[in-house]
Formats: structure tokens, C-alpha cells, sequence
């Protein structure tokens, strides 16, 4: 019911809301859509620069306006590549602009979505399985293995994480690759952003778990599932979800997976710096987690040896001190 609730709530009714455009031409047109609030524009200087802010990801989509007048023409540019939902969405406002300006709308998609994945679902599912399986497999890791609480274990689990991670984005690719062959790029580069995601979460999931325990990880799997997940945009994109599931975006990991994975297939790597980041950041914090794990354990074992230490032996002092009087007894009766 959760699943269905989130599910339903993200993708049931997209809308465009806080949608980033670059814009340039008419400034009366202009100054009108900045009073929509679904809209983020960026004025830009000319036709090629709205070009190059949407190949470059810093807008979701370009329009360029004509002054108003006979045979005017709107220009609109799109990125299917960066969630079909979404640009769908941006060719709907060229045209509306172009109906309010009586004019053509031209829509040109300059990051077309492969034969084979039309909607544009495959990278979100492989990233979705890429999650789901890290996070389940770290847990079962917690299970089988134990606890975290010595360098040594520390070494090891943290091999077995990149290790499983590993075959799982190889076996994900490879089923991607070879069975849909729906990769637009050469598969070691969506390997890599897959191996970087079930990293990251994986080894997130493994420092809650070292902390928190097994229920600590099922809960923070779950809440990937139910509202990571969600939160990603999917096929859509993330504006054209409420402003709950975009701010909870900044949240989750998959989203900056989804953005990852389309940067590298859709727009040769533009924009990766700041997905790369945020995913090293929940990396990173899986290993703060299980060492301070480790710390916590640690002292803890050194206070209940210190405590045992200090505590004074009362295991022969009784037995000595009803032997003696005793032993005084049957001397003085034997006297």
C-alpha cells in the first residue's frame, strides 16, 4: 500500500512544475512567462545559447520566440533523453506559446531516446534494480557475516560489498546491453554509473545496519523503495512531480543515479560532477556509520572489561569466612 500510495501520488497526474527553460527573442513574451510559477527561465542571448544550455543540462528545455507578426515561428528545444514526461511537457508550453502568438511551433528533441527504449523506462529500472539489489544484498551481507566490530571484518565486508556490487551492475548491463540492447553508449560507462549506485547504497545501507541492526536496514530499505525510488522522476522526470517528492530528490541517492546514467547516455557526460558527488557522499557516510559503529562497540567492550577488572573477587572470601570460625569450633570442642 505504501508502494501503491507513493507510486501513485508521483506519477498518477504529472505536472510541470518549476520547470528550468532558457528562453530568448520577444521580451514581452518574455516578461508574460515569468509570471507563470511552473516556470524557472533563463534569459539567454541567442538561439544557440538555448541550444547549448539544454545540451549542456542546465535547462530542461529552450524556446526561442519570434517578435510577433506574420509567419512567425517558435523554436522549441527538447531532451526526451533527460525523462520523456518532461519533455513532452516543454513541447506542450511551445505550443501554447505559439497558439497566444498565433504563430508555428517548431520542436526539435536534441537528445533523442534509442529505438529500443522509446518511454525512456530501462534506465530507471536498471537503476531501481541496481538499488534494490544493493541495499537487500548488504543486509543479507549483515545476516550472514555479523557484525562490523574489527578492522578485519571491516576489510572484508567492505571487499564483499564492492565485489557483489560489481556483478551485479555487470549482470544488469549485460541484460540491458546484449538482451534489450538499449545502451546508446559503449557498456562500460553504464557499468561504471551502475557499480558506482549499488555502491553507494549498498554501503550505506551497511553502516545503518552496523549501527541500527538488521531492522535499522530493512526500514532504510524500504523507505529507498517506497519513496527513492519515487522521488527519481522515473521515465518522467523530476518536474513534473509536486514539490514533495522534488524536495525528498535531494534526499535519495537514485535520483542523482537516474541523472548519471542519462548524462552519460544522452548528453556525453554533461553534468556528472554534481550526481558523482552526492552519490560518493552516501559512500562515504555508509563507512562513517560502520566505523563509528566500530567505536561505539569498542568502547563499550572496554568499559565491561574495566568494569570486571574493578569489581572485587567475592568468590573464596565467604568460604574463608565461615571455615574459620569452624575451624576454631572443632579446636576449642576438641580441647
Amino acid at each position: 500500500m505504501a508502494m501503491l500510495i507513493s507510486y501513485s501520488s508521483a506519477f498518477g497526474n504529472p505536472t510541470p512544475n518549476n520547470v528550468h527553460l532558457a528562453v530568448t527573442g520577444d521580451v514581452a513574451t518574455i516578461v508574460a512567462l515569468e509570471q507563470q510559477d511552473s516556470l524557472e527561465l533563463t534569459v539567454v542571448g541567442s538561439a544557440m545559447e538555448a541550444r547549448a544550455a539544454v545540451l549542456d543540462r542546465d535547462t530542461d528545455g529552450a524556446i526561442v520566440l519570434p517578435t510577433p507578426g506574420a509567419d512567425a515561428v517558435v523554436t522549441t528545444y527538447v531532451a526526451s533523453g533527460g525523462g520523456r514526461g518532461l519533455s513532452q511537457a516543454v513541447a506542450g508550453i511551445g505550443d501554447s506559446i505559439a497558439g497566444k502568438l498565433s504563430a508555428a511551433n517548431e520542436t526539435t528533441d536534441l537528445a533523442p531516446l534509442g529505438k529500443n527504449d522509446p518511454v525512456g523506462s530501462i534506465e530507471f529500472y536498471a537503476i531501481l534494480f541496481a538499488g534494490l539489489g544493493a541495499a537487500l544484498g548488504a543486509t543479507i551481507f549483515g545476516r550472514i557475516l555479523g557484525t562490523v566490530d574489527t578492522s578485519a571484518k571491516f576489510v572484508e565486508r567492505s571487499v564483499v560489498l564492492v565485489a557483489y556490487s560489481g556483478m551485479l551492475a555487470g549482470l544488469i548491463s549485460l541484460w540491458i546491453d546484449s538482451a534489450l540492447n538499449a545502451i546508446t553508449v559503449d557498456p562500460p560507462a553504464v557499468f561504471a554509473v551502475l557499480w558506482l549506485t549499488a555502491v553507494a547504497i549498498g554501503g550505506a545501507v551497511t553502516g545503518v545496519a552496523a549501527l541500527g541492526g538488521t531492522i535499522a536496514a530493512l526500514v532504510m530499505t524500504l523507505a529507498l523503495v517506497i519513496l527513492g525510488k519515487t522521488s527519481s522522476g522515473g521515465p518522467l522526470g523530476i518536474h513534473v512531480l509536486n514539490d514533495f517528492f522534488q524536495t525528498l530528490y535531494y534526499v535519495f541517492p537514485q535520483g542523482d543515479a537516474l541523472d548519471l546514467l542519462r548524462s552519460v547516455e544522452y548528453f556525453d557526460g554533461a553534468a556528472v560532477s554534481a550526481p558523482i558527488i552526492r552519490l560518493g557522499i552516501w559512500a562515504v557516510a555508509g563507512i562513517l556509520l560502520t566505523l563509528t559503529a566500530m567505536l561505539i562497540r569498542s568502547r563499550r567492550d572496554a568499559a565491561t572489561r574495566l568494569s570486571s577488572a574493578g569489581r572485587p573477587d567475592t568468590d573464596v572470601n565467604p568460604v574463608t569466612a565461615w571455615a574459620t570460625p569452624q575451624a576454631e569450633l572443632h579446636a576449642t570442642t576438641r580441647n
